[in-house]
């Protein structure tokens, strides 16, 4: 069993292995041209080369003058005497002189084998300086290869290729630079939870050992999301995680080739959904501790050379792409908009997203109904009256402001019809606008005692970001035909290409459940009755990530249809908060 310490001086042999590792990530490794031995660097490579194998190829090419091409066929000749014969690697004092015919024999051009850096290197050598040292990862922009003007079409062609390369290989290095960064990050953060302070004999502060200092907003809520429960509740929760996945995964053909962008990633499900997809590449955000579980959830499933994991604020970091076609993200909070995250996806939107990119999901809807629940009333909003046979008249909300409550409702309690309140399409609203003011109307479609209003949210999943959801018939389309939840309300519906998922009472449970606004007094209604109203929501001033909500609602009887505004000077206004 082997022992990691920690020391002034630093991380001993466990650094220097973070190393190697980190070495090994930032370069490919270039095989010798008679032996087996890798190198990270060409210069290295051609020195081996040299004092083992006897031929100096940097002296040899520039005393021949020898072009890019004619240098990228002595590679791929001498490659193929060693595969031909597997004595070639002892042979020492390899010559040219400059007549040989393979030199200028395009057959050559055809690598020898397969992903062959060294032959993406040659073009970043200077060449002309045989004592260089230089880096062989230099900016593209300051590579000047030693090639004469392509002839041949297929020198043409290479040279097209070599330089897509180049493009690739400098969006490899800016994403390496961010793995280095993150493990640098990684490293201090285990030093400090596991290292610092330990047998120190440093006296603490009392206020640092009870835990219940105050923590900054921002902090405390990414920090809520840095251990396992809340992932194991939202992993669990299958309408979401296989909403997700089914829609990457009935859609590979969209995901196929592109770079895919992460917010909040999480344990990472999402990332590794969008790679097994066919993702090219996958960025995944996130600025909670779970960040390091989801790299490890990442190796551990090997798809560490399609996703790169980075920590921060998606408003404050640069990612290692200019670019994204597409990004996801599992922003969704109690009411949709309790959390606000929704903000930052936007400004990832803003900051990233190629033009006719695609996000998923793509819109957002929250709808408003009316239940009677006795049960609910009972075990929630009248729990106070009666607590084992006493009265805790002093625990119930007094103030002008009620909390919302979040629980699941079951269909049964539902007494009326849906409003729309809010449709949100992801691809062009403003954090500003997320704050809304809706009217809205039900119908009672039963006899019923109305307790409380409940508001619930859907997502849909588009191919085109352009047309982000359904038409507004669909979306206003009744939830019940013949006493049975219809397709629509489902999400599901074959001959449609639009995807998504309901959090509403008449489909599968969620963790997101639903929101409650328990009325002041409950409305007596008969089937046909209405209930109009006004619905806002906006953040909370003292805290963006909470809402404020306000609901101006009355009664308007099945014979006052034509006339509402009678019913109105009766109109009640309720306040709540979701916390």
């Amino acid at each position: 069993m082997s022992v990691v310490s920690y020391t002034e001086s630093g991380w001993d042999t466990q650094e220097e292995r973070w190393d190697d590792w980190e070495d090994e990530e930032m370069n490919m490794p270039m095989k010798c041209l008679f032996c087996t031995h890798m190198f990270q660097s060409p210069i290295l490579l051609f020195r081996h080369v040299k004092q083992s194998h006897g031929f100096d190829f940097l002296k040899t090419r520039t005393e021949l003058g020898l072009d890019f091409y004619q240098s990228m066929r002595v590679v791929n000749y001498i490659r193929t005497l060693g595969m031909s014969d597997p004595n070639f690697g002892s042979v020492s004092g390899f010559v040219l002189d400059g007549s040989e015919a393979f030199i200028n024999d395009d057959a050559y051009l055809k690598p020898a084998i397969a992903e062959d850096s060294l032959l993406y290197a040659l073009d970043e050598l200077d060449l002309d300086d045989t004592a260089s040292v230089g880096s062989c990862s230099a900016d593209s922009s300051a590579r000047t290869p030693k090639a004469k003007d392509p002839e041949s079409p297929r020198e043409r062609e290479l040279l097209a290729c070599i330089r897509k390369l180049e493009q690739q290989v400098g969006l490899r290095e800016r994403e390496n630079k961010f793995i280095a960064d993150q493990f640098d990050e990684y490293r201090q953060m285990v030093k400090r939870q596991f290292y610092d302070g330990i047998d120190t004999g440093a006296k603490q502060d009392d206020s640092s050992v009870d835990g219940n200092q105050p923590e900054e907003g921002s902090d405390y809520y990414f920090n809520s999301y840095a251990g396992n429960d809340i992932h194991i509740q939202m992993l669990q929760d299958k309408v979401r995680t296989e909403g997700y996945r089914d829609f990457m995964y009935g859609n590979k053909d969209l995901f196929q080739g592109k770079v895919v962008l992460d917010v909040g990633c999480g344990t990472g499900i999402l990332s590794m959904f969008a790679a097994r997809a066919g993702a090219a590449r996958v960025i995944a955000v996130d600025n909670s501790d779970i960040i390091h579980k989801a790299r490890a959830n990442v190796i551990e499933n090997g798809l560490d050379g399609v996703i790169t994991l980075i920590k921060g604020r998606i408003e404050e970091l640069e990612l290692p792409v200019p670019q994204v076609d597409i990004i996801i993200s599992e922003w969704m909070g109690y009411f949709l908009l309790f959390e606000a995250m929704l903000d930052s996806v936007l400004v990832a939107r803003d900051r990233f997203l190629a033009p006719g990119g695609l996000l998923a999901p793509s819109a957002s809807y929250i709808y408003v109904t009316a239940i009677s629940d006795t049960e609910y009333m009972s075990d929630r909003a009248n729990y106070w009256n009666s607590v084992y046979g006493f009265k805790m008249s002093a625990m119930k909300e007094t103030g002008p402001i009620k909390e919302a409550d979040v629980d699941v409702i079951p269909s049964s309690a539902v007494v009326a019809t849906r409003a729309l309140v809010a449709e949100i399409d992801h691809g062009t609203t403003t954090p500003a606008a997320l704050d809304f003011s809706s009217p809205f109307v039900v119908q009672a479609t039963q006899d019923a005692t109305i307790h409380a209003l409940l508001g619930y949210f859907d997502v849909a999943f588009s191919c085109v970001q352009a047309t982000p959801g359904p038409s507004r018939e669909d979306l206003e389309s009744a939830v019940y035909a013949d006493g049975t939840v219809t397709p629509k309300a489902l999400w599901k519906q074959p001959e449609s290409s639009m995807g998504g998922f309901t959090t509403g009472p008449h489909g599968t449970p969620t963790h997101w459940k639903q929101t409650v606004f328990v009325l002041r007094e409950p409305i007596v209604a008969a089937a046909g009755d209405e209930l109009h109203g006004h619905f806002t929501c906006k953040k909370s001033t003292t805290n963006p990530r909470e809402l404020d909500l306000e609901i101006t609602y009355f009664h308007v009887p099945a014979a006052m249809k034509d006339q509402p505004e009678l019913a109105r000077q009766n109109a009640i206004c309720q306040k709540y908060q979701l916390r």
